[in-house]
This record gives structure tokens, sequence and C-alpha cells, in this order.
């Protein structure tokens, strides 16, 4: 997806839309451990130039599904999301980080689209079931919820004793 800044001046002050499936390589994803790559992405933009400014602000709608390493078991697993963006993109050369640098009067929007994703990634995510989670002999990795049933249950060892005294009446 992109805009050319002849496209641009020509739609005046008029906004700019967009919307395409996009295929992105999970080769993209590759320096990231949290996600093996995307399928069914849709991108929805509306963009428009500010004129005083020379600066061409974008939103980006982006839905699909990733395809997540599962937290418990590391075997793939789908989530959907559904993200927004708001991109600015200049001209002209800057150093503002938040602003996005055009080069050869192309605004590309894909670079948009992937950082989008990236941010929507969870840490954590899994579709095990209790049985799944990793056993062995004197240990087993557990729930939250089943540590704390197991904690509360617990009688802390150095009251223990005060148990036998009874309340005297």
């Amino acid at each position: 997806m992109r805009w050319t800044k002849a496209e641009i001046q020509a739609a005046r002050s008029q906004n700019l839309t967009a919307e395409e499936d996009v295929v992105i390589n999970s080769d993209v994803f590759e320096g990231f451990s949290l996600i093996n790559g995307v399928r069914d992405v849709h991108a929805a933009a509306t963009g428009y130039l500010d004129e005083h400014d020379d600066l061409f602000y974008a939103v980006i709608h982006v839905t699909g599904t990733m395809l997540l390493p599962d937290a418990i078991t590391g075997e793939e697993i789908e989530h959907p999301f559904d993200t927004e963006s708001e991109e600015t993109y200049s001209f002209h050369k800057t150093d503002d980080e938040n602003i996005r640098d055009v080069t050869d009067d192309v605004i590309e929007l894909m670079p948009a689209i992937i950082d989008a994703i990236i941010m929507e990634v969870p840490l954590q995510v899994t579709n095990a079931s209790e049985d799944d989670y990793p056993h062995g002999d004197g240990w087993a990795v557990i729930t939250e919820e089943a540590y704390l049933r197991d904690r509360e249950s617990r009688i802390d060892p150095r009251l223990a004793k005060l148990m036998e005294y009874k309340e005297e009446e």
C-alpha cells in the first residue's frame, strides 16, 4: 500500500483512501520470538496532506490473525488482532522520531502496518490445558489459581502449634 506525492497533490484537500488485503512474509518477524507470522491481514487507510506544514497524516486500521507460539507448549496458535495506528509522514528530512520520512515522494504504508502488528503482539498466550503443562519427578508447572488454592489451604509451620490450643471459655 502506498501513495505517491502526485496522487496526494491531485486529491488537493480531499482525503485519500486505500483498502486491500496484505500479504506479509513471515521473514519480516524473524527477529521477534513472540510472533511466527500473520495471515488474513486486511488494511484500510485514510490520509490527508496538511499543505501548511507539508506533512501527510494517515490513519491505518489493520485486522488479521497472528500466528504465535504457545507460552506453555510452544505449539503455534492463532490469535486475532484488530488495531489502528495514526502516522505522520514528512516529505522533508526531519529529526522527529514520531514522523516517518518519505523517500522518492512515495508514502509506503507497509512499514507502519508491520509496526502496528508488532505493537499488538501479546507477551504470552496459551491454549494449553493443565494436563499439557510440563511436569517431572517431584515437580510440575501449575497455574496461578492452583498455586493460590494450595497456599490458602497450607498452614504456616511456625503457627501450627497454635492450632493445638483451644480457646478457653
